[in-house]
Formats: C-alpha cells, sequence, structure tokens
C-alpha cells in the first residue's frame, strides 16, 4: 500500500486513540488481515477501504484520491480487479477521481503497457454499462476510441458501437453512426450484426423508411442466428408499408418471418392484421383488438383500433375502448421511449378524428394543436403537417 494511504488511516487510528483490535472491531475487517495492510504485506480492496473509511469516522470516499496508485502494478499496468472496483465505485458515487486515474494512464510513454491499461478502461466501460450507468460508461468508451494506440483492435471497434448505441437517439447519433461504421470491420461477426440491427431500428424510429428499408436488407445478408434473420425481415415489412409498397409484398415478407421460429410466428399475426388496416381493410379490426388484448402491449395497437372504428362509424365501441384502457392511456402520456411517444401522437390523432365524427369541433382541435406542438419538438414533419391539415380543415370551428 502506498505510503501517503497509509499515513492517513494511522494518523487518523492516532487521532481517534484507535488500536488496531478497534479498528478491527468497528470496521469487520479481520485483526490480522488488517495487520499485514498496515505493515504492507497486503494489498487494500475498496471495499476494505470503504469499511476502514467508515471506521475512523472519515467522509465516504476521502481516502480515494490517495488509492488511486494502488490501481497499478509496479509495472504501469493497471490491476484489473482493482482498478475495475474503484471506477464502478467512483462511477457510483458521482466521484471525478477516474478522471485523475485516466490522467494517469494517458502519461505513460510504453505504446504496449498503454494499450493494456485501455483494454482494462474498456472492461471497466462494459461493466458501467451492465450497471446501467450509461453516462459514465459512454466517457470511458470515448477515452478507448481516442487514446488506444492500436486504433483497429476490437475493444476500439465495438466502443464506437456503444457510442453508437447510448447516443443513437440524440444530437450526436448521426455521427456515431458513422464513425461506427468506419470501424465495422474490425469488429467480432456479433457486433457487426448488432450494429445493423440498431441502425435499422433507429431508422425507423426516427421515421426514416428508406434508411429502414437499406440496412434491414443489409442486417438479412449478414444475419447468422434466427433472431436477426427476424429482425431484418420485420423490419422490411414495417418500412415498405410505410413507403407505400403493395400489400401482397408486405404480406410475403410476413409470412417468411412467420416461419422463424415461435416468437416471430406470434408477432406476425399481428403484423399481417397491422397491414389489413393500414389498407383499410377494415374488417379485421375485431380480430386484431383479440389477438391485441391477450398481450402487455396492447397500447401500441390501440391507433389502428380507433382508426378502423372512425372509418367503420362504431362510436360506441370507441367510448368502451377508451373507458376500458383509460387507466393504460392516461399512463401512456408520461413515457419517454420515442416510439411510445410517437404512437402516443398517433393514438391522439386518431382520437381527434373521433372528435370531429361526433361534432365535437373545439376539443379536436386542441387536440390536433397540441399534436403538432409536440410533433415538431420531436421532429416528425410527418405527423405536423397532417394535424396541420386537419386543423385547416376545421378552422371554421375555431
Amino acid at each position: 500500500m502506498n505510503i501517503v494511504l497509509l499515513e492517513k488511516i494511522e494518523k487518523q487510528m492516532e487521532k481517534l486513540q484507535l488500536s488496531r483490535s478497534d479498528l478491527a472491531n468497528k470496521s469487520g475487517v479481520h485483526l490480522s488481515e488488517i495487520s499485514r495492510i498496515l505493515n504492507g504485506k497486503q494489498s487494500l480492496s475498496i471495499k476494505n477501504l470503504d469499511l476502514l473509511t467508515e471506521a475512523l469516522a472519515l467522509p465516504q470516499g476521502s481516502l480515494y484520491g490517495d488509492y488511486i496508485q494502488e490501481c497499478f502494478n509496479e509495472s504501469g499496468t493497471l490491476n484489473r480487479r482493482k482498478s475495475k472496483q474503484f471506477i464502478l465505485r467512483c462511477a457510483s458515487m458521482d466521484n471525478a477521481l477516474i478522471d485523475d486515474l485516466l490522467d494517469l494512464v494517458l502519461e505513460e510513454m510504453s505504446k504496449t503497457i498503454r494499450n493494456q491499461n485501455c483494454i482494462v478502461i474498456f472492461h471497466a466501460a462494459e461493466h458501467l454499462l451492465e450497471g446501467e450507468l450509461e453516462e459514465k460508461a459512454l466517457e470511458l468508451y470515448g477515452f478507448v476510441t481516442e487514446n488506444m494506440p492500436d486504433h483497429f483492435s476490437k475493444e476500439v471497434a465495438i466502443s464506437y458501437y456503444r457510442r453508437f448505441y447510448i447516443l443513437r437517439l440524440t444530437d450526436q447519433g448521426k455521427q456515431a453512426q458513422a464513425q461506427m461504421l468506419e470501424h465495422l470491420n474490425f469488429m467480432p461477426e456479433k457486433y457487426q450484426a448488432l450494429s445493423f440491427v440498431w441502425i435499422t431500428a433507429t431508422s425507423y424510429v426516427q421515421r426514416k423508411w428508406d434508411e429502414t428499408l437499406h440496412y434491414a436488407i443489409k442486417l438479412e445478408k449478414l444475419a447468422k442466428t434466427k433472431d436477426h434473420y427476424g429482425i431484418a425481415l420485420l423490419y422490411q415489412s414495417l418500412a415498405l408499408n410505410c413507403l407505400g409498397s403493395p400489400l401482397e409484398d408486405i404480406l410475403k415478407l410476413i409470412d417468411r418471418y412467420e416461419k422463424v421460429n415461435d416468437y416471430y410466428a406470434e408477432v406476425a399475426v399481428g403484423n399481417r392484421y397491422c397491414a389489413y388496416l393500414d389498407f383499410g381493410e377494415f374488417q379485421y379490426v375485431d380480430d386484431y383488438l383479440e389477438w391485441l388484448e391477450a398481450r402487455d402491449d396492447v397500447r401500441f395497437g390501440l391507433p389502428r383500433v380507433l382508426e378502423a372504428y372512425v372509418g367503420l362509424k362504431r362510436y360506441k365501441d370507441i367510448e368502451q375502448i377508451l373507458k376500458k384502457y383509460e387507466k393504460e392511456i392516461q399512463e401512456w402520456e408520461s413515457y419517454k421511449d420515442p416510439y411510445d411517444v410517437q404512437m402516443y401522437l398517433r393514438f391522439r390523432y386518431a382520437y381527434s378524428m373521433y372528435l370531429f365524427e361526433i361534432d365535437r369541433y373545439s376539443e379536436g382541435l386542441d387536440e390536433v394543436l397540441d399534436i403538432a406542438k409536440r410533433s415538431k419538438e420531436m421532429g416528425n414533419s410527418e405527423r405536423f403537417n397532417q394535424a396541420l391539415l386537419i386543423y385547416w380543415q376545421y378552422r371554421d370551428y375555431v
């Protein structure tokens, strides 16, 4: 253990008049272990440091600054276990000392050692991501991509993939996607496929139908698993639907992914109904609703149900749906996931059509104005224009 950290512990023991035995009793660390640590014969883990810090009545994390040296071996390489634990603890406490550790990594002149240390940082980032500390993980992935000497390593390539995954729905998503694609060939096959999975899914959420179709076709060619093959065909069918392709072409793709496995067979049932309804074949709406009500994600199907019922002028059925799912609809408004927001706006648009149909014009106009506002905020120009056109159509009822 480094001398500065040792001296601070012993000084605090002296201040509190604690013997080694007292410290063992207060901290829960065995006396023999404390003796070995204080005699410099055993290294100190971050767990034991936290226990000793609390027993010494010091603020949590106050000794971390002097612990950083413990994260390095004598050769200058990072100790994988200690450095990972240190980074995880600092990240969970929002402690900025991770930057001090990274600065020491950059001071290393040997490219071989710096390369090894960046691999350790990469694995620490993976643990942070698993622990849902995305923002902290993003910083470490960025450090790896910028500072690892072997810039064509799998760790750098996977770091670019992780950055895209985290940033995909932000303003930085486009640049992160471009950087990921530049390093695609240096990724293991698993991550190459995952890259196209998330580019395809992101393009769909962003309503970029041509890009969705393009990358879904690429994914189909690259797919080595049934799941990736099914995803590729699924997004191709969704993109063709949104691009206005013939119903026959969409149904053929649904027939193909229906055969992939039981999961896609079930999804195909619902998406086949969706395709029919989107093409105005409203006679399928009751069968679709029956299928939908057995699922946990029933809310995603409600917009199409309302659209069909409006088209069929089944207004009493709409009232029953609104009453039955009142709680789910109210909760839906607070959801932040981009796809949830888009489907919620589609539901509200269908609801506004219902209001106009039953001559509740003032309420309908309020709905479409709010839909236009929220659509503009999230960059959905298609829904924004649709809402404004309807408002213009009924403007005389303001």
